[in-house]
């Protein structure tokens, strides 16, 4: 299997960032582990920028779907060192919240129907001659504790400067500092689950002197619905639609994980020219 990556050129951010830090930013994998194992091979083999701290932080739906979810969580728990990171940041996404609560005791239908079966399939493919109570041990046994633990304790979003990391994005109705705090009871304007309202947002995310919204330094850098949906391998042409720093203030790095082994990541850097994005998609050629 042949794994490639297209890049767009780097391109200066509206905002700048700490030019101490570089961050890797990884989209949604849903089980695409060789795909995720490619990418943080080729951050590992990037040049370290001197005296700077590397960051990589995963937006969210590392499992369900895909066929090696068990593998993109244990990938996950490695990347400090595969990639000789200094910080490795797990947000949750909406897959990983559905999960938690089956863990919890709660009904496990919703998250079977978005995903889960895959990943019960890839335990024990016979895990529906069983009763429930046996395979959720196994379930539970199958993901590296540590993951649930960091996936358990992991913040809503992540802000680096001008840059907000989050899963599915921000509500442009509500207080972004409530929003953001809510907990992790999911509806359909949440932060790991927002859509529509989130994304044909063209107004910025920040505020001018008369507290009405604008196009300034914010740019939120997400997963959950994808940019692209056609497969990377046959035609590039979507590739344009991950980039919407101009038109929407958003850096969309879902590339479509949950149906073909197409990962989107970005590099977030800053040099005597200013603050930079390359915007990337690895995937199977």
């Amino acid at each position: 299997m042949d794994i490639t990556t297209a890049s767009f050129p780097s391109r200066l951010l509206p905002g700048a960032i700490d030019p101490s830090l570089e961050v890797f930013a990884i989209g949604d994998v849903h089980g695409q582990a060789a795909v995720l194992a490619a990418i943080l091979s080729e951050i590992a083999d990037m040049p370290r920028q001197a005296d700077t701290r590397r960051m990589i932080v995963f937006l969210g739906d590392l499992i369900d779907r895909g066929p090696d979810s068990i593998g993109a969580a244990h990938l996950a728990m490695q990347a400090t060192t595969l990639t000789q990171a200094d910080e490795v940041v797990l947000l949750p996404g909406n897959h990983e919240l559905l999960l938690l609560e089956v863990l919890d005791g709660h009904d496990p239908d919703l998250w079977l129907i978005n995903g889960g079966k895959t990943v019960m399939a890839e335990i024990d493919p016979a895990w529906t001659d069983r009763p429930w109570a046996e395979t959720l041990a196994e379930l539970r046994a199958a993901f590296p504790a540590e993951w649930f633990l960091s996936i358990d304790i992991a913040p809503s979003h992540l802000r680096v400067d001008s840059l907000i990391f989050v899963h599915a994005g921000l509500d442009p109705e509500q207080d972004r500092k409530s929003f953001l705090s809510r907990g992790r009871e999911m509806d359909d304007t949440h932060w790991a689950t927002i859509r529509h309202e989130f994304t044909t947002w063209d107004r910025g995310w920040d505020r001018d002197a008369n507290g009405q919204p604008t196009k300034g330094p914010t740019v939120v850098v997400h997963g959950h619905t994808p940019a692209i949906r056609t497969s990377l391998s046959e035609t590039k042409a979507e590739l344009t639609q991950m980039d919407g720093i101009d038109g929407y203030r958003a850096i969309c790095l879902d590339a479509g994980a949950a149906y073909r082994p197409q990962i989107g990541w970005a590099r977030f850097w800053s040099d005597a020219t200013g603050s930079h994005v390359q915007i990337s998609a690895t995937f199977t050629a």
